[in-house]
């Protein structure tokens, strides 16, 4: 199932990253149908954004290869 449907920017909303025990805090935001990350880190860029149940699945609009992921709450919402 796609996930993300906008056509144009709609915000920058702060984001966290939790990934093999290094967190980040960066920002996101959805441009020309695609989810931008920046997390000032080499993975930053825009992606296409497949979901099925609680896994995602990240695309890059570029070369790369695929980023992969659960969706969960966080313990800590602060």
């Amino acid at each position: 199932m796609r996930c993300i449907g906008a056509t144009s920017t709609t915000a920058i909303a702060r984001v966290r990253s939790d990934s093999m025990g290094t967190k980040k805090v960066g920002k996101w935001a959805v441009e020309k149908d695609e989810l931008c990350l920046y997390l000032k880190e080499p993975d930053d860029g825009c992606y296409e954004v497949l979901v099925s149940g609680k896994s995602v699945e990240l695309k890059p609009s570029g070369l790369g290869l695929a980023l992969e992921g659960v969706l969960q709450i966080p313990a800590d919402r602060n």
